[in-house]
């Protein structure tokens, strides 16, 4: 890579300009492990998706963010009935160009191929390369995908001859995703849903009702719940319904439901989120009751996927942040990165974006996976959940702190900092806060399903692959770890009343344990040269913040902070 900066290693000036994928070895190396077809494939076009996060879809989120969000107005619905008004949203031109060439690069239609389909991990990588410039066209991207996921495993073939194409095309004219389940007054608890489905004689279907947190509300194809007349109350009454924009075949003529309103939010400014009227909307039914509710949580297992990637994506650009600003930056005559402290922050970031990344990264392969049997699928589900909530709270972290190193140009808007670290708060929320999720994992551990005894197998494959390897320091500390895991599995099933008061503890427990896994996994499978004596560092030093933190501070530097410029040639492709 030619060099930008003239510190000592060489970063750019500014992360603006990079190309996000081919100066990223993590990544590589994921994909050269996990799916070296899919890398041999799509290395170039990757690459050039990189490069156009990296410099359009990165300047056009700033000036959506600051200059042009999206404007709510109540239009009228025809000229010559002034009187009759319907709220519209306007977005500004590049955020639609941008918006619509992230669709155009293929990922999303390449995984509905008929013929030679991609694997659903290629649109997953493409939201951790979107994230690490713009959440708000991230998120919508993140329900285009289980829209089209859910249409093309469940909506009849009538209705899915007619729009399954129309969220997976990449010429500029998709028909982008949303899934309305929240409600006012029941929030996360979807089986709470008022909204009401009247069946026609014509095989469609009518929903009457409000969604309260509607993202991507201008949406073309949304998939929403809605009870039928006469279905029962709670998650086995709902059933699950495609809602196009249009009801026309050349998409001009409008359903009847209205956006009635833009949220005003801390973050993801430039992504139109809105609550919506549903006003007699024609649907089209995709599950009936009692099927409705669990074919939607498909949909938001996919999108809790594309929460973790971008959360990875996130730390990625807090960490290429800080090094642009650290190596280019000069106080009292000498470079902020030769200094000791900040290259500590900087070590403490590029630790977390490599655990937090192993995590979104076993949870998007995992999520290909879950279709080969009954353990893989309570192991896509767990590892969902766990990457969901840690990585959420990492990228949150990661965003501070880049914005902290930048100090107080990092907290004005000028600088990107700002506006990520406000972007990051979504991702905790998004998809179901960190109670959802723990309550996701007791259903998997402590329920019918066997996954205590499923999660216990993962962590004994590793601990073999760690002693394969002669990473015997690792072997004997993760096997501890499972140890008194598997002890804790037993004492659940014993104590089945206690779930909810212990199922944030076994989230943030088994998140952290997992996160340290796949780091020692991944150094067993990266152990050639100085890039496998740094990932064995990056392992100890993770453990060591987790379970042995020093109570009194050692005047030894850590053997990161000796080897830093290594570290960082490992995280960051200079060449």
């Amino acid at each position: 890579m030619e060099k930008h900066g003239d510190g000592p290693f060489g970063f750019p000036k500014t992360v603006r300009g990079m190309d996000f994928f081919s100066t990223d070895r993590l990544l590589q190396g994921f994909l050269r492990q996990s799916a070296p077809g899919l890398l041999q494939r799509r290395q170039a076009a990757l690459a050039n998706f990189g490069h156009f996060c990296g410099t359009e879809l990165d300047e056009q989120a700033e000036y959506s963010d600051r200059i042009h969000p999206p404007v709510w107005k109540a239009m009228p619905e025809d000229l010559a009935r002034p009187g009759v008004r319907r709220g519209k949203v306007y977005f500004n031109r590049r955020y639609e160009d941008c918006h619509q060439e992230v669709y155009r690069h293929g990922f999303i239609n390449h995984a509905f191929d008929a013929d030679n389909p991609e694997p659903h991990l290629y649109a997953f990588v493409a939201q951790y390369l979107i994230s690490q410039a713009d959440i708000s066209i991230g998120c919508p991207f993140a329900m285009t995908h289980p829209v089209a996921m859910v249409v093309a495993r469940y909506a009849p073939e009538a209705v899915k001859a007619r729009f399954l194409h129309e969220s997976t095309r990449a010429d500029g004219q998709t028909k982008t995703g949303g899934t309305w389940a929240t409600e006012k007054h029941s929030g996360s608890d979807v089986g709470g849903t008022e909204t009401v489905a009247s069946y026609q004689k014509d095989g469609t279907v009518r929903l009457q009702g409000q969604k309260w947190f509607a993202s991507n509300a201008d949406s073309g194809l949304v998939v929403a719940t809605a009870r039928p007349e006469g279905a029962p109350k709670g998650g086995k009454g709902l059933g699950l319904y495609l809602v196009p924009s249009h009801v026309d075949a050349d998409w001009r003529k409008q359903n009847d439901y209205e956006i009635t309103s833009l949220k005003e939010k801390l973050g993801t400014r430039a992504l139109a989120t809105g609550e919506i009227d549903l006003n007699g909307a024609l649907a089209y039914e995709i599950a009936p009751p009692p099927d409705g509710l669990r074919v939607m949580m498909e949909a938001l297992g996919c999108s809790r996927v594309h929460n973790a990637m971008a959360a990875a994506g996130v730390m990625r650009r807090a960490l290429n942040e800080a090094l642009s600003w650290a190596s280019n930056r000069e106080t009292f005559g000498q470079k902020l990165i030769t200094r000791p402290m900040v290259q500590k922050r900087i070590i403490e970031l590029a630790v977390e974006w490599m655990a937090g990344s192993a995590m979104a990264f076993e949870a998007a392969h995992c999520f290909d996976e879950a279709t080969k049997g009954a353990d893989a699928y309570i192991w896509s589900r767990i590892v969902t959940a766990l990457a969901k909530y840690k990585t959420a709270e990492q990228a949150v972290w990661c965003a501070q702190k880049a914005l902290s190193l930048v100090a107080g140009n990092g907290y004005t808007e000028d600088y990107p900092t700002a506006r990520q670290f406000r972007d990051a708060m979504v991702l905790p929320v998004w998809e179901g806060p960190e109670q959802i999720q723990a309550l996701e994992l007791m259903r998997m551990i402590a329920g019918k399903e066997p996954g205590d005894r499923v999660f216990f197998d993962h962590l004994t494959q590793i601990i073999t692959e760690l002693d394969t390897a002669g990473m015997q320091a690792e072997k004997d500390r993760l096997a501890h770890l499972a140890e008194a895991l598997a002890q804790s599995f037993m004492e659940l099933r014993a104590n089945p009343a206690q779930i909810e008061q212990v199922a944030d503890v076994f989230l943030h427990n088994m998140a952290d344990i997992l996160s340290y896994a796949l780091l020692c996994r991944d150094a067993a499978r990266e152990q050639k040269g100085d890039a496998g004596q740094i990932r064995l560092l990056v392992c100890g030093h993770y453990h060591d913040n987790l379970w042995n933190r020093a109570a009194t501070p050692s005047l030894t530097p850590s053997p990161l902070l000796v080897r830093f410029g290594t570290l960082m040639h490992e995280v960051y492709q200079l060449d």
